[in-house]
């Protein structure tokens, strides 16, 4: 295994707002941040390519398996927006990738991907109601696969199922040369047990000089050990794109 290519000091620091348009650095722990993963500095406030992201993941070695959690405090980041350019950028560098959602509560997939009607989603496969296979299907690109919820869960449920994330995700591992996974904001119920055991290498997507100070440090606290990357997503326009802001 590679050399991992730990962030060291100095510290980082990120420009958040705290009420009456005032702004504060929040200083983000660095021990344990990965340079694949880390695109948020003094130096470059707009954030990353993600072609460059894709690159700079597919430099190191160290990724097994290879698969990353995509999350933000709350919605309105741009964590979706960030997965699926993601993906798409690590396919455009040849790496076959599988786009899972993990919001089984609140799912948008669907939506984003304009209402598509999917015979099987990958709450059917974690329900034990149909094989990984048969919740995976592709649009154009042939290396970009999606997993998408079928039908929202309710929180009993995804308790309840969540177990059989991780057979899911190995499954992915073994057929996928990446993992992308949107997940649950980290400050929303939906950030259970699972999550905060499972989640990781986690990728936190905030926005810098829009997402309130004291969120980004509840986050990255929740996080703890798991969190290895930070992304600024400084977007605005509505839909997936290179600069597109998320509605989750």
């Amino acid at each position: 295994m590679a050399t991992q290519h730990l962030i060291p000091a100095p510290r980082l620091s990120l420009s958040m707002p705290i009420g009456d348009g005032r702004l504060e650095a929040v200083d983000l722990p660095r021990e344990g941040l990965h340079s694949a993963l880390l695109f948020a500095n003094e130096q470059s406030p707009a954030g990353a390519s993600y072609q460059g992201v894709a690159d700079r993941l597919l430099a190191d070695g160290w990724w097994n398996p290879k698969r990353i959690f995509v999350t933000s405090p709350t919605v309105g980041d741009g964590k979706t927006c960030t997965a699926f350019n993601l993906a798409w950028a690590l396919t455009t560098r040849g790496a076959s990738v599988l786009l899972a959602e993990l919001n089984f509560e609140r799912p948008r997939f669907s939506r984003v991907l304009g209402g598509l009607q999917i015979r099987f989603g990958i709450d059917s496969a974690i329900r034990r109601l149909a094989n990984p296979a048969d919740s995976v299907f592709s649009i154009r690109n042939k290396l970009l696969s999606f997993s998408a919820v079928k039908n929202a869960m309710r929180m009993g449920e995804v308790k309840q199922h969540l177990p059989h994330l991780a057979s899911y995700l190995n499954w992915g591992g073994n057929n996928f040369d990446w993992l992308i996974l949107d997940c649950p904001p980290v400050l929303s119920f939906a950030w259970n047990h699972w999550f905060r055991a499972c989640a990781r290498p986690a990728l936190l997507v905030v926005r810098e000089q829009r997402t309130p100070a004291v969120q980004v440090r509840q986050a990255t606290s929740r996080l703890g050990a798991g969190l290895k990357g930070v992304l600024l997503n400084d977007v605005v326009d509505e839909g997936i794109s290179d600069r597109t802001s998320d509605a989750d």
